[in-house]
C-alpha cells in the first residue's frame, strides 16, 4: 500500500479570490503541503456561498481531466466532493452551474435497521459499521461498543444483502429463549445463518459485547470507563454519494454525581477508513477524561503513539481463519496519554463542557487492500499528520 492511497475528510482552509468578471464557473486550486500525495481526502466548501457567486440552484464538480465527480450539499450546507493533490503540489478542479440536481451512484450510505434490533448500519467501498439500538437494550444484551462489517473492497454496497439475508432466516424469539437457557447455544443457533460467515461478500466476526467494540469514546471516572449503552434516538443526516452522517442520541445517566446527556454526530466518507465523529455531553459540569479505544483480546503488540495523538491494535476476530480486524483511533490534537488500561488499550484526552470532543476511528481487514500492521500504522500517521495540515483551497472566479 502507498500512502497516495490513504484517504480522509478534511475542512479545508479556503481563501477566495474574484476577477472583475464571472465566467460562470468557479476554478478550486487544492495545495498540499505534505511529501506524500493525498488521494480522495474531502474537501468542505460554504455550499450557499458558491451557488450564489455561480447564480444557480445546482452545481456539478469537474477535475483537470474534464471528468465529473460526485459532489454531495450535506446537511449543514457544506459542498463536499473527493480530491487528491500529488505531494507537496496542487490540483485543480472546476465548479459549474447545472440547471437539476445532480444524480450519482452511491457506495457511502446507511439504514435504520428495525428488523435487527434498530441496528444503524452504514458502509463505504471498503468498511462497514454498527451501532446498536433500543432494541438491543431493551432485550438486556449488553453491547456497547462500535461493531464493525469487513468488505472485500468493491464500488458498491453489501450491507442490504447481508442484512436481508440474516434478518430473512434469523428466528429472533428463538434466539431469546435459547439466550435465556444457555448463552453459546443462543449464539452458535445465530451464527448459523449469514452475515457471520463470508460468502463473498464480507461479514461481521468481531466481538463487541461490553467494551468499547471499534473506537467507541467515553468518560472515564476514578480510571474506570463509564459507558453508554445502546442509543436511544437516531437520527440519519446525509446519506450518500460522497458522504454518510447520522446523529446518535443517548438516555440521560449519571457521571460524577450529575445526569448527563450524551450525543455524537458520525461521519463516514467516500474511501476512508476512518469515521470522524464529534461527542457532547449536556449537563457535563466540569472538565472530564474521555478515552477511546478497543478491547484487548491477545497479546499482539499494540502501537501507542500519544504525541501524534493515534493507537492500532489488530483483533483477532472470532471463528476460525477469519483474519484480523487492524483497529485505529486518531485524536484531531496529541494524546494525554495512549495507555492500556486493565482490559483496553485506549487513547485519553480532556473534554470540556459545552464543547465537543473530536476525533476519528475505524478498522482495516488484513485480507483486504491494507495486509499489515506495519503498513496499517502508516496509514494512520499519515491521517493523523493530514488532519493537522489541512489542505489549502483557493476559490478563482
Amino acid at each position: 500500500m502507498k500512502l497516495a492511497n490513504l484517504i480522509f475528510s478534511t475542512m479545508a482552509s479556503v481563501a477566495m479570490f474574484a476577477s472583475a468578471q464571472n465566467t460562470g464557473s468557479i476554478t478550486v486550486s487544492i495545495s498540499n503541503d505534505l511529501p506524500a500525495a493525498r488521494n480522495a481526502e474531502t474537501v468542505e466548501l460554504m455550499a450557499d456561498s458558491v451557488l450564489s457567486r455561480l447564480g444557480s440552484p445546482y452545481c456539478i464538480v469537474k477535475d483537470a481531466r474534464g471528468t465529473e465527480i460526485p459532489s454531495q450539499i450535506t446537511y449543514d450546507r457544506k459542498l463536499v466532493f473527493p480530491v487528491s493533490a500529488p505531494a507537496s503540489a496542487t490540483a485543480t478542479y472546476t465548479i459549474l452551474p447545472s440547471a437539476q440536481a445532480p444524480s450519482y451512484f452511491s457506495t457511502v450510505e446507511g439504514d435504520l435497521r428495525p428488523e435487527r434490533a434498530d441496528d444503524i448500519s452504514w458502509e463505504n467501498e471498503l468498511v462497514g459499521f454498527r451501532v446498536y439500538g433500543p432494541a438491543t437494550q431493551r432485550r438486556g444484551e449488553r453491547a456497547f461498543g462500535y461493531d464493525i462489517f469487513f468488505k472485500h473492497p468493491q464500488d458498491k454496497p453489501v450491507l442490504d444483502i447481508l442484512y436481508g439475508e440474516q434478518c430473512s432466516s434469523v428466528n429472533w424469539a428463538k434466539v431469546d429463549s435459547l439466550r435465556k437457557i444457555d448463552p453459546k447455544l443462543a449464539k452458535d443457533f445465530e451464527n448459523s445463518f449469514t452475515y457471520h460467515l463470508d460468502h463473498g461478500l464480507g461479514m461481521d466476526c468481531y466481538a463487541v459485547g461490553p467494551t468499547l467494540g471499534d473506537g467507541v469514546a467515553a468518560l472515564m471516572e476514578n480510571d474506570s470507563l463509564r459507558f453508554a449503552w445502546c442509543y436511544d434516538k437516531a437520527t440519519i443526516l446525509d446519506n450518500g454519494p460522497v458522504r454518510f452522517t447520522v446523529l446518535v442520541d443517548f438516555a440521560p445517566r449519571e457521571f460524577a454525581g450529575d445526569t448527563i446527556t450524551e450525543h455524537r454526530i458520525i461521519t463516514l466518507d467516500t474511501r476512508s477508513h476512518l469515521n470522524n465523529t464529534k461527542v457532547w455531553f449536556d449537563n457535563l459540569k466540569a472538565p472530564a477524561t474521555i478515552a477511546a479505544g478497543f478491547p484487548r483480546r491477545d497479546d499482539s503488540a499494540a502501537i501507542l503513539n500519544a504525541a501524534d495523538g493515534y493507537i492500532a491494535y489488530a483483533d483477532p476476530t472470532q471463528g476460525k481463519d477469519n483474519g484480523r480486524a487492524m483497529l485505529g483511533v486518531v485524536l484531531d490534537r496529541a494524546a494525554d496519554s495512549a495507555r492500556e488500561t486493565q482490559d483496553h488499550i485506549v487513547a485519553t484526552a480532556k473534554v470540556q463542557p459545552d464543547s465537543p470532543f473530536s476525533y476519528s476511528w475505524g478498522f482495516a481487514w488484513d485480507r483486504a487492500d491494507i495486509p499489515s500492521m506495519e503498513q496499517w500504522g502508516e496509514y494512520l500517521k499519515h491521517y493523523a499528520a493530514a488532519r493537522r495540515h489541512p489542505l489549502k483551497v483557493e476559490l478563482s472566479y
